[in-house]
């Protein structure tokens, strides 16, 4: 399971997401939209570990 809990993230001073909570559990399939620029790509880059979270954890086995 990944699991968000409180997740911030900011890219070039500018906050994406704030106060992600989210499980994932395996086996699921999860879409995730939005308008360009509004953290999609940010939060898989923290889900690969490119980006570190601004607050919150970010927890995958």
């Amino acid at each position: 399971m990944i699991s968000f809990r409180g997740v911030a993230l900011r890219r070039g001073g500018r906050l994406l997401l704030s106060g992600l909570d989210l499980n994932v559990h395996a086996g699921w399939r999860v879409g995730v939209v939005g308008r360009n620029g509004s953290g999609k790509s940010s939060l898989f880059a923290a889900l690969k570990g490119e980006l570190e979270a601004d607050a919150g954890s970010l927890d995958m086995p």
